[in-house]
C-alpha cells in the first residue's frame, strides 16, 4: 500500500476503480457550488443556511474514498504527491477555482503519462520516482509563471 502497482490491476479491479471516480465525479459536481461558498466565507455560508459542517464531512468522505481506491494503483507515497503537486501548480496559474480544479485533474493526469513514458524511456528509472519528477517540474514551471504573471499584472484599484 506504501508503494502501490501501478501495472498491477485486473480488468475488474480497473473497472470498480473508473466507477468509484465516476461517482465521486459526481459527488463532487454536485456539491461544488456550497463548498466552494463554504471554502470562501465559512460564516456566511453559514448564515446563508448552507450546512457547513456537513459539507466537510462529506467532502472529506469523497476525498478518503479517492485516496483509499488510488492507493491501489499509486500508492500512498504517490498519492499524496499527485494531490498535491498539480493543484499548487493549478493555483499558480490561475485565479479562477473550477478552472484550477479542471487544470489540476488534467495536470495530475499529464504527469502520470509523462512519467510513465518516462520510465519506460529511461528502464532503471522507477515510474513513482519519474511521475514526480515530472510533478516536481510541472510545479516549478507554474511557480515561475504565476511570479512572472504577478510581476507584471498591475493593480488596479477600488471605487
Amino acid at each position: 500500500m506504501l508503494f502501490g502497482s501501478i501495472f498491477g490491476l485486473s480488468a475488474d479491479q480497473a473497472r470498480t476503480a473508473a466507477l468509484i471516480a465516476a461517482g465521486i465525479c459526481l459527488a463532487m459536481l454536485a456539491i461544488a457550488r456550497p463548498l466552494l461558498f463554504a471554502s470562501l466565507d465559512k460564516s456566511m455560508a453559514a448564515a446563508r443556511g448552507v450546512p457547513v459542517r456537513v459539507l466537510g464531512f462529506g467532502f472529506l468522505a469523497l476525498v478518503g474514498a479517492c485516496a483509499a481506491q488510488a492507493t491501489q494503483a499509486v500508492g500512498a507515497l504517490l498519492l499524496l504527491g499527485l494531490l498535491a503537486a498539480p493543484a499548487g501548480a493549478a493555483m499558480h496559474l490561475t485565479d479562477r477555482p473550477y478552472r484550477a480544479l479542471l487544470l489540476s485533474a488534467v495536470l495530475a493526469v499529464a504527469e502520470m503519462w509523462a512519467g510513465i513514458g518516462l520510465s519506460y524511456v529511461v528502464p532503471k528509472l522507477p515510474p513513482s520516482f519519474a511521475i514526480m519528477a515530472a510533478a516536481t517540474v510541472v510545479y516549478a514551471a507554474a511557480f515561475v509563471i504565476g511570479r512572472r504573471r504577478r510581476a507584471t499584472t498591475p493593480v488596479v484599484a477600488g471605487p
